[in-house]
């Protein structure tokens, strides 16, 4: 039986090479939709047998291949794991338990009002394909996150290859930097920042969809620096954390480097006030005064200029045309479907100030759904932040990893919270699937200092 698993894996992983070559080789000479999907069907044969033979390697999978296959193969291997859990033994009460937590139900609810705009929109075919492609499918990650990763050393090596891949694109995006020449004129304002013409991107879409993927692991690599057990683990996540955090700068993204930053400070405060946060207090000082680039400084600034800032005075002009949407629409939005939205941003929006979202998360879906839309967003958020710090409080030091990946789900919520009031955090399926694993992660960590609480409690008794 060993060996027949042993075997199973090692076509696995050659079916996995194979296929990301033909993918990438199909896509890169643009030899048609038929190499593209030959490639894809050795991916998903492979991740079916990596899944098979370890359900957790095909999550440690999925993790590595977020940042680097597009929404197709990414939604097959989802449905595959989906479909695996169906074929396969498992242990159903441990996973019913799982389930139980208010995060899950907060998740549930927001899921449900998503649904009920989507069957309310005008164009309905149009927002339930939106909604089954999208919301849906991560809502199936996220269950995926909360069902199996159930042990520390899971979630360890999960959170390990997430940061890995992170890594790994970030260093394709700082070479994207020094081959480039420059990057679109729509990403940079070249009047107001005349020392920027270039900002990475790597395989996302533009700069601000790259560094939201960015800040929501970073606080993961920066708390298992502090947990690193061994001078060579700490000295590995030192230098991921250097390279991703030199790629967040890169991408001049004002509301990714403030999220971030502020993540960080919460991080550090949380894990060691006296030491770390006077640290980072000291190097922040010396950096700024001193070392910082004046192309950097400019930009900080530019954000609370938004009279000279192109950007900022695009979004407050179009977020007035949401303000009036939200005030017409106030009780069930305008629907889901972006037909719709623009059919009816045009009676609202000024001249020239042409959008296809509002670059906000939170004005985005109370325009879109209304009073629940916004509200069951909120009450998501207030669970989301909730369910760690009940887990700190359950854990009381106890557990140091686990304390320490609360601590850091913390920092990454405070970071894409930040950046989804500038940005549409859920506008690319990558940084979309990103979020609801960073949810499910939070809810694993609870589940599993409850579990620790429920066995000691028995023993007691």
């Amino acid at each position: 039986m060993k060996k027949t698993r042993l075997i199973m894996l090692l076509v696995s992983i050659i079916g996995i090479v194979a296929g990301v070559l033909q993918y990438r080789y199909a896509a890169g000479l643009s030899l048609g939709t038929i190499g593209e999907l030959l490639g894809e069907l050795f991916l998903v044969a492979a991740f079916l047998g990596i899944t098979f033979y370890r359900s957790e390697y095909g999550l440690y999978l999925f993790a590595l291949s977020l940042p680097i296959l597009t929404y197709r193969p990414l939604l097959a291997l989802i449905v595959v794991f989906v479909l695996v859990l169906f074929v396969t033994e498992q242990n159903y009460g441990l996973m019913k338990a799982n389930l139980k937590n208010h995060l899950n139900f907060a998740v549930f609810l927001f899921l449900v009002v998503l649904l009920i705009t989507a069957l309310t929109s005008a164009n309905v075919k149009e927002s339930l394909t939106n909604f089954g492609l999208y919301y849906f499918v991560s809502f199936l990650l996220y269950i995926l996150i909360v069902t199996k990763v159930t042990t520390r050393e899971v979630l360890y090596r999960f959170i390990v290859t997430l940061i890995l891949s992170a890594a790994l694109v970030s260093v394709y995006g700082i070479y994207q930097y020094f081959t480039l020449d420059f990057t679109s004129a729509s990403w940079v304002d070249v009047a107001d920042n005349p020392g920027l013409s270039k900002r990475i991107f790597a395989t996302f879409e533009n700069p601000n969809l790259f560094v939201q993927y960015l800040i929501m692991i970073l606080p993961f690599n920066f708390a298992l620096i502090f947990y690193a057990k061994t001078w060579g683990n700490r000295v590995l996540f030192s230098a991921q954390f250097l390279i991703i955090f030199a790629a967040i700068i890169l991408t001049y993204s004002r509301g990714g480097w403030y999220g971030v930053f502020m993540a960080l400070a919460l991080v550090a405060c949380m894990i060691s006030r006296r030491i770390v946060a006077l640290g980072l207090l000291i190097a922040a000082g010396a950096v700024g005064l001193h070392l910082v680039p004046d192309v950097i400084m400019n930009r900080l600034a530019s954000a609370f200029n938004p009279t000279k800032d192109t950007s900022s005075d695009y979004r407050f002009k179009m977020w007035g045309a949401a303000f009036a949407m939200i005030r017409d629409f106030w009780v069930t939005g305008i629907g889901s479907d972006l037909t719709t939205f623009k059919k009816v941003y045009t009676d609202y929006m000024l001249p020239d100030i042409r959008v296809n979202h509002f670059h906000n998360i939170y004005i985005m879906n109370f325009v879109t759904g209304g009073i629940m839309a916004i509200l069951s967003l909120l009450y998501m958020f207030y669970q989301s932040f909730k369910t760690p710090i009940i887990a700190l409080f359950m854990n009381n030091g106890k557990d140091k990893f686990l304390s320490y990946t609360a601590k850091a789900g913390i920092g990454s919520l405070i970071a894409i919270a930040f950046a989804g009031m500038t940005e549409d955090v859920w506008h690319q399926y990558r940084v979309d699937f990103m979020f609801w694993i960073l949810l499910g992660i939070l809810a694993a960590v609870y589940n599993m200092i409850r579990s620790q609480e429920e066995n000691i409690t028995d023993e007691a008794k």
